[in-house]
């Protein structure tokens, strides 16, 4: 091969290499562009730090607030001075808006809102509650079809119009006061031969629907007796146990689980005349690899209610006290993290793990999700506490709703165990816990 073909190839060689290199830094630069929040929410007196690299910069007008400075090295962009930098340094002294640009070769590619806006303060909570649909009843939460003697088929209870999330109350002005009522009830008033009426809440608002039980024979051993069906599911209003998260002692607001109820078929349990009750914790069958724990509670319904619920979402329950409630560690409310004040490391967990005290326990944070929309899931925490670690093996069913504190600010609640670690599980961040709040409170989410 001649010399000059020879060189040729190796400088082409040295370009190709030199373009995928290019190519790699720009990919990098661009993953971390997209890493960088879309909307940026600071506490005054709250410090953050963005940096890129060339060829992305930021840049920031001369009009902005106070506490937004630009760094080119040592070169420093003061307030009054426009330009681009590649470290901005975010530290706001009052409450406000502003923005910064992210521009790649002198376009804007993006946009990073800031808000300035001063965290409120919560009560962490800790207690043991129940959930509670309803203080009376039985919910509907699905439909089937019944065949008669005759085989024909019909679906009485949604024909009559009972609807799921209906709650039902009474049947002949009989109260149902558990689930096992109802077939009672149905069995010996349907043989009568007449309509039953149900008194339903649906609402808010009760009213009377007259339902047409379906006859059928039943084999048995003392031999064929009468069946009446009305093709109805129903469940009974105790939804289980969690953990009161924090609540508001101007407005008696509170939040609590973390997560959303779920019912049959995890289908969202309405919750519309829900109620938050005081729990009594008698046990904990400890979790294990593969298979959650769970703590085990008692409660008596309406003489342990102690709030009602407004809002049943992604994010856990929201509604109002009904009962002023106090917390041994935290007799004052503390202030609410923002996202970015989270850091891995160690801090704490309040439950009930017997009786109805609140505890504490040390807990570590592994890992921290800068999320950009209000999620789930934004934590990763481990226990390492030797007392839980004993009693209940980590993190256990009911727990959901544990308020974390780290560095004296409330940080998130505990959501979720790992199935296969139940020294480990996720955590849901304050801030979006309180984001909720106030959608739920502006009247954007009703109760679900």
């Amino acid at each position: 091969m001649p010399p000059r073909r020879k060189q040729n190839r190796v400088i082409l060689l040295l370009c190709l290499l030199s373009l995928l290199g290019a190519c790699c830094y720009i990919l990098q630069q661009v993953r971390e562009v997209n890493q960088l929040p879309t909307d940026l929410r600071l506490a005054p007196g709250e410090e953050f730090h963005l940096t890129l690299r060339q060829p992305f910069r930021f840049y920031l007008p001369a009009k902005r607030p106070d506490g937004i400075i630009g760094f080119n090295g040592a070169e420093v962009l003061e307030k009054g001075i426009s330009g681009y930098c590649s470290t901005v340094t975010v530290r706001p002294e009052n409450e406000g808006v502003s923005f910064l640009d992210l521009r790649f070769l002198g376009v804007t590619i993006r946009r990073v809102n800031l808000e300035f806006v001063k965290m409120p303060r919560v009560v962490p909570g800790g207690h043991a509650i129940g959930v509670l649909s309803a203080e009376e009843g039985v919910m509907v939460i699905g439909h089937f079809p019944v065949r008669d003697e005759e085989g024909r088929e019909s679906w009485p209870a949604r024909e009559a119009g009972l609807r799921i999330g209906d709650l039902v109350v009474a049947i002949d002005d009989h109260p149902l006061r558990r689930i096992d009522d109802v077939d009672f009830l149905i069995q010996s008033l349907a043989a009568k031969g007449k309509p039953l009426t149900l008194t339903i809440i649906r609402d808010g608002a009760r009213r009377k629907i007259a339902v047409v039980p379906v006859k059928r024979r039943q084999e048995g051993a003392a031999g064929d007796r009468p069946l009446y069906l009305l093709g109805l599911y129903v469940e009974d209003p105790a939804a289980g146990v969690g953990t009161l998260t924090y609540f508001q002692p101007e407005t008696g607001h509170f939040g609590g689980l973390g997560h959303r109820v779920l019912g049959f078929g995890n289908r969202p349990l309405p919750l519309g005349q829900g109620k938050i009750v005081a729990a009594r914790i008698t046990g904990i069958n400890q979790g294990n690899r593969g298979e959650p724990g769970e703590k085990i509670g008692i409660f008596s319904g309406r003489e342990d209610v102690i709030g009602d619920i407004r809002a049943n979402t992604d994010l856990g329950i929201f509604g109002t006290l009904t009962r002023e409630l106090k917390n041994p560690y935290y007799p004052w409310a503390i202030p609410v993290a923002t996202t970015y004040e989270v850091t891995t490391g160690p801090a704490e967990i309040m439950t009930v793990i017997s009786g109805r005290e609140i505890r504490r326990f040390t807990i570590e944070i592994q890992r921290v999700y800068r999320q950009k929309a209000l999620r789930d899931k934004g934590l990763v925490i481990r226990v390492t506490d030797p007392v839980l670690l004993s009693e209940a093996g980590g993190i256990v069913q009911g727990m959901s709703g544990s308020p974390i504190i780290q560095n004296g600010k409330m940080v998130g609640a505990v959501t979720h165990v790992f199935v296969n670690d139940p020294t480990r599980g996720y955590g849901v961040f304050a801030e979006w816990m309180l984001q909720m709040e106030e959608t739920v409170w502006a009247g954007k989410k009703k109760a679900s």
